[in-house]
């Protein structure tokens, strides 16, 4: 189960549009905020840059999302003691809590999957995700089918 937790976390799916109960957590923040908190309190604190690749996206997008949180008071942006050029980004205790709260409500729903499953084909199922998962990011393998030379038969109702 941790490996599909950290699935959606690292490709950006958004578990959460399958949940009627985030209904009002997504009236005080966005799905990508929530993305955002869940990876700070997965991660613990980042810099700019790497919490713009783990959203994979922009660092530009990744700052109007940092400027929002940060001003709803969910996290808290630092200069790096280590290298001045470096923003560091930190939950504080407001943001834990509602990357807490997101967290609870995420192993909800994939407790969901795991009691709908037998052990074996939620293996099987964490397996394919994480092969789809890596086919859909690194654009490939998928190979252009010939097209086919025999007749097909098509059953038509009358």
């Amino acid at each position: 189960m941790h490996q599909l937790y950290e699935l959606f976390l690292k490709t950006g799916l958004r578990p959460f549009a399958f949940l009627s109960d985030t209904l009002h957590l997504e009236q005080q923040v966005t799905r990508s905020d929530l993305s955002t908190l869940l990876i700070l309190r997965f991660r613990g604190d980042l810099p700019m840059s790497e919490v713009a690749a783990e959203m994979g996206a922009p660092l530009s997008s990744m700052t109007s999302i940092a400027k929002r949180l940060e001003r709803k008071g969910y996290i808290a942006r630092a200069t790096s003691a280590a290298d001045q050029r470096v923003k560091l980004v930190t939950l504080t205790q407001q943001g834990m809590q509602l990357a807490t709260e997101s967290e609870r409500m995420m192993m909800t729903l994939l407790g969901r999957l795991e009691s709908a499953f037998t052990p074996e084909e939620m293996e099987q199922f964490t397996a394919l995700m994480l092969k789809a998962a890596k086919v859909l990011q690194d654009g490939g393998p998928i190979k252009p089918q010939p097209p086919s030379t025999h007749p097909r038969k098509i059953k038509i109702d009358e």
